[in-house]
């Protein structure tokens, strides 16, 4: 009897053993399926719900022909920082304080302050060059991730419709591309505010020509001048780096090429051309990428006359390739200027009477150091001598 009781345990035991493991399969495999529907649906809604700050702007219709009729007498006030760089905590307070001097520093400073009094008032400023920079480590708020370039739609917004009251013309630079551990960016590859530059072209005011795709370099002129937005290098060459596009220029020397073709050759339109990296070697952006852009600005030397750009979180003007350099300024300004205060540049373009013309270029700087919450003038602003600022020169 105990061995016949023994063998019947075990005949029973067996079914049991085996309706159990099947069973705790079938949960194991309907898990893993919520759990992918589940990161898939944060996926799905998080790129159909990014906010590029395109309401209240009108599409563009990309009529070159139309855009590139200009007559009249070249006057151009336009203003031009790099480096927002938003993240966290002081980033954000920076951005803050760039706003509020963006916006009021026409109401306590003129030309002459710059020591160029016969410019009078500043007006009619048509917009903001961003040399890129936008954030800092590319983040678009996906699957609980800080929305860096929301933080950068809010206040600087497309066509004036934010808290910046001007438009804005900004480029994607090295911080802008996303290279870290978040498997929501990296198994689909993706660089959501590197490409929020294309996507943001079709509203963008006045532009006359796009580079295709998700590249995202562009052109426009305002009067007799074109400027050419390049993003972080004027190279086509793809650094070969852990991260897949990376870094990736996206054929911006192509589009600068195709464009100065296209729009440039055989006018005597004058050129200004922006990205984020100035004309120095940083990393893979070498003396020979340089030496290239070079030799394309010498073969249109009678057009382009000047090279904006950010990356450096400092301000100053220097030469390169006989053209003049501006480097832009940017809010993100702590531990890179000795005087700790946050800039942009103030530019002005003039039509002479022989043909030629005059460009002048001011550093515009704030101080949080004694500021007093809704008090502009305690932001102490500036347009103080500051390594070549300020800055004329007949073109």
């Amino acid at each position: 009897m105990k061995e016949e009781d023994c063998s019947l345990e075990v005949e029973f035991s067996i079914p049991q053993k085996e309706g159990f493991s099947i069973k705790n399969i079938d949960v194991k495999i309907k898990s893993v399926f919520l759990i992918i529907i589940f990161f898939i649906s944060f996926l799905i809604y998080d790129d159909n719900n990014i906010d590029y700050g395109v309401d209240g702007c009108n599409k563009n219709s990309f009529n070159s022909l139309e855009l590139n009729d200009f007559e009249g007498n070249t006057n151009i006030t336009f203003i031009a920082f790099g480096d927002s760089q938003i993240y966290e905590d002081r980033t954000v307070d920076q951005n803050d304080f760039q706003v509020i001097a963006l916006n009021h520093f026409t109401e306590l400073l003129s030309w002459e302050d710059a020591g160029f009094s016969e410019l009078g008032e500043i007006e009619n400023i048509r917009g903001i060059i961003m040399a890129g920079d936008i954030t800092q480590n590319g983040r678009d708020g996906r699957m609980f991730s800080y929305d860096e370039y929301g933080e950068f739609v809010e206040r600087y917004g497309l066509c004036g419709n934010k808290q910046v009251k001007y438009p804005i013309y900004e480029g994607y630079g090295n911080h802008d591309y996303f290279e870290w551990s978040n498997i929501f960016y990296r198994i689909p590859a993706d660089h959501p505010v590197a490409d929020s530059v294309a996507i943001r072209n079709e509203y963008r005011p006045g532009i006359m020509n796009t580079a295709p795709n998700m590249d995202g370099h562009y052109s426009w002129e305002w009067d007799d001048f074109h400027f050419i937005q390049l993003n972080l290098a004027p190279t086509d060459i793809v650094p070969d780096l852990e991260v897949n596009g990376l870094r990736d220029p996206r054929n911006a020397m192509t589009f600068l090429k195709n464009d100065l073709k296209d729009n440039i050759e055989g006018t005597n339109k004058k050129v200004i051309i922006i990205s984020h990296y100035g004309p120095w070697e940083w990393r893979e952006w070498d003396e020979e990428k340089i030496n290239n852009l070079c030799t394309v600005v010498e073969n249109y030397s009678s057009n382009i006359v000047s090279y904006i750009h950010g990356h450096s979180h400092s301000t100053s003007v220097y030469d390169w390739c006989d053209l003049t350099v501006f480097n832009s300024g940017t809010p993100y300004h702590e531990d890179y200027n000795k005087d700790n205060r946050g800039r942009f540049t103030l530019f002005r373009i003039n039509e002479t009477n022989n043909d030629s013309f005059d460009l002048y270029a001011a550093d515009v700087s704030w101080s949080t150091a004694n500021y007093q919450e809704g008090n502009v003038s305690s932001l102490d602003l500036q347009m103080k001598e500051w390594k070549g600022y300020p800055y004329h020169v007949t073109v």
